[in-house]
């Protein structure tokens, strides 16, 4: 039978009972002594190294006090946790584990033909999106302060590298307002002197690359195997399956040879500040 480990939904199963844990003031001792575990036993369930059962989720949700919907999904979570590929409605479904993958990462590489990667969207234009898409400003802006909250995966002591392949449609046709794509566009240049974040523009005149399937963002890892994560309008995709995630990085792999080079990158992008300015 197929391993359950490092699954989509192990990661997502495992970084929810850690936060539920920290919710109750429990630490992995303190739970691991009430279910007969070793803490790195627990804590290799919430980092999703291994995935508990249904019955030691249920003794864990019991413990901490979980119970009704968010038990039942959680249980769910546990039995289907051996599928490599995860299809779920709704887009914030998967954010725990999206954020447990970005933590983890060694390498991101964000392909979007058409919107700022979300790693470096500053609020202001992150909040537009979600507002337009249909959120609430209350909801827009809970989920701009945890966007916010992610890129710290690129300033920590021992950061992330970041691939952002940005279509030049993306830079040059603002989803919002003038003003916040213009302090947009200066953010993206500030992120080019950090050593770990590189850009990429795909040109408007180049024919075909995969990005024009739509984006996606593919995590490489030091010990653990690639992950691919796709964003749609209102679901989302991880796919661990190698042969589909081995497609995607040939994918990678043709959009850097197809790509600017970062300086000419960072070129065009001043230089469509400078046409913003004037026409504003």
């Amino acid at each position: 039978m197929a391993s359950t480990a490092d699954t989509p939904r192990s990661r997502q199963l495992g970084a929810e009972l850690r936060q539920a844990r920290k919710a109750s003031g429990m630490t992995t001792h303190q739970l691991g002594r009430q279910l007969d575990r070793s803490h790195t036993h627990v804590s290799r369930w919430e980092t999703g190294k291994l995935t508990p059962s249904e019955a030691d989720t249920s003794a864990v949700l019991g413990i901490l006090g979980v119970t009704g919907e968010e038990r039942d999904r959680l249980l769910k979570l546990a039995r289907d946790a051996g599928d490599p590929n995860w299809v779920a409605p709704g887009v914030d479904r998967q954010l725990a584990a999206l954020t447990e993958y970005e933590r983890t990462a060694r390498t991101i590489v964000d392909v979007q033909p058409l919107l700022i990667p979300g790693l470096l969207q500053t609020a202001e234009y992150a909040r537009s999106i979600m507002i337009g898409a249909g959120a609430t400003r209350g909801e827009a802006d809970q989920r701009v302060t945890f966007r916010l909250g992610r890129r710290d995966v690129l300033t920590q002591r021992d950061p992330v590298k970041l691939v952002a392949v940005i279509g030049e449609h993306a830079l040059r046709y603002p989803p919002c307002e003038p003003g916040v794509m213009l302090e947009q566009l200066r953010h993206l240049i500030s992120w080019t002197e950090l050593p770990n974040v590189s850009l990429g523009a795909i040109p408007l005149e180049q024919r075909y690359t995969p990005a024009l399937e739509g984006p996606f963002v593919l995590l490489e890892f030091e010990r653990t195997k690639p992950v691919v994560h796709l964003e749609h309008y209102r679901s989302s995709t991880t796919i661990t399956d190698a042969k589909d995630v081995a497609d995607y990085q040939t994918a990678a792999d043709s959009l850097r040879q197809t790509t600017m080079s970062p300086d000419t990158t960072t070129q065009l992008i001043t230089k469509i500040i400078e046409e913003l300015k004037e026409a504003t």
